[in-house]
């Protein structure tokens, strides 16, 4: 076993909660330029990304899981070392706009084949968590202090960053599983994404 495979096996047996702060921690770089870049918010930039990836990150990975385990699958949050570290160098980037999110929720059916619905509803909820609290997060901006508004938009682009990115059709990513049970469903998910995008200034 070569030292790649041997933290990849450590990654992959790994509890949840030791999954999820990685992750948390593989997005919370994002806040390392941020920080050089915002000078006026520097003090305000660390905690306001780690609240907003943990926002982010947690939330969406339950849903998967929650609905997963709701028709009896077994369902964990994993991650892999390889992913973990290529997420973690591009987070830090500064030059680099897209968020990547590290890990993911493991589904395995024991007694029956997934459904096409139950794969797309399952890979939906995830994405679809993202887009109630950043829909939630900016309406919520107007009505609170400065500093509070600061936290709230972190929390509001955070979340459309990592619904956009997981609702992309390729590979393992939520979006092909969408996109495979519902074409109507995906491109109204990817679209509001999109949007809170923009109005969140991550396009």
């Amino acid at each position: 076993m070569t030292k790649l495979e041997e933290w990849d096996w450590r990654f992959r047996n790994l509890n949840e909660v030791e999954s999820f702060l990685l992750a948390i921690f593989s997005i919370a770089v994002k806040a390392i330029p941020l920080f050089f870049l915002l000078p006026n918010y520097s003090i305000l930039v660390i905690p306001a990304v780690i609240l907003a990836a943990t926002i982010a990150v947690i939330p969406h990975e339950l849903a998967h899981r929650q609905y997963a385990r709701k028709y009896g699958c077994f369902s964990r949050f994993t991650l892999n070392f390889t992913g973990f570290l290529a997420t973690t160098i591009i987070n830090a980037l500064p030059f680099f706009g897209l968020l990547f999110l590290s890990g993911y929720t493991l589904i395995s059916c024991r007694f029956f084949s997934m459904s096409k619905e139950i794969e797309g509803k399952s890979a939906a909820v995830g994405p679809l968590t993202n887009i109630i609290i950043s829909v939630l997060s900016f309406l919520l901006i107007g009505y609170v202090t400065q500093t509070v508004a600061f936290f709230l938009y972190e929390i509001a682009a955070f979340n459309a960053a990592v619904a956009f990115f997981n609702l992309l059709p390729f590979w393992i990513l939520d979006g092909l599983k969408v996109f495979r049970w519902n074409v109507g469903i995906w491109i109204v998910m990817i679209i509001s994404s999109v949007v809170l995008m923009y109005f969140t200034g991550e396009l």
